[in-house]
């Protein structure tokens, strides 16, 4: 393999036609945890990914290759030494080598892609959250301004019944004034002096 292949920042792999692992970079190898190539030469390449990703790489990798030529950004979980799931995305071209064919494959990994995404995801999340919490405020604040606007409704409406009430008993006291006036005697009328 190349040297500048062998230690560019992505991963490079080669798959026979049977999907078994021909050549791998150091990046790669790094990346999964692998001490040196040997470990992975002649492996099918199921032995790296996870199990959804074998899966959809079964059905998927070789009828795109084969339709195409090509596999572009194609999302798989490789699987670590350690254990770990490593998110990349999968380029491939399909070419004729040393007579068979080959699927030389670039994989690059999107840890922080994803926790981009992750980060993104909470706060178009919160956003929402506060756009909702924000819609019950306001739908509260136009309640209580139209129960504020019927209690000032009411308050007018007392205020004019309280006038009204005050200036008929100001009639109804010159009346019984006028009447407690006409109704005394006028001997009675003498002695109020």
């Amino acid at each position: 393999m190349d040297e500048r292949l062998n230690t560019v920042p992505c991963g490079f792999v080669s798959l026979t036609e049977e999907l078994k692992i021909a050549e791998v970079n150091t990046t790669l190898l790094i990346l999964l945890g692998y001490s040196e190539q040997t470990k992975l030469k002649g492996q099918p390449i199921n032995l790296i990914l996870s199990g959804p990703s074998r899966i959809f790489f079964n059905i998927y990798f070789t009828p795109l290759a084969t339709l195409n030529n090509r596999v572009d950004e194609m999302f798989l979980t490789l699987q670590t030494t350690t254990g770990e799931n490593l998110p990349v995305l999968l380029n491939a071209a399909r070419h004729e080598i040393n007579g068979g064919m080959r699927y030389e494959c670039i994989v690059f990994p999107i840890r922080r892609q994803l926790e981009y995404e992750q980060q993104v995801n909470k706060a178009e999340n919160a956003a929402v959250k506060a756009k909702y919490k924000l819609e019950l405020l306001q739908a509260s604040i136009t309640h209580k301004q139209q129960i504020a606007a019927k209690l000032e409704e009411q308050i007018e409406q007392y205020d004019q019944d309280l006038l009204q009430k005050k200036l008929e008993l100001e009639a109804i006291r010159v009346e019984l004034a006028q009447l407690k006036r006409s109704s005394q005697t006028p001997g009675d009328r003498g002695n109020e002096r």
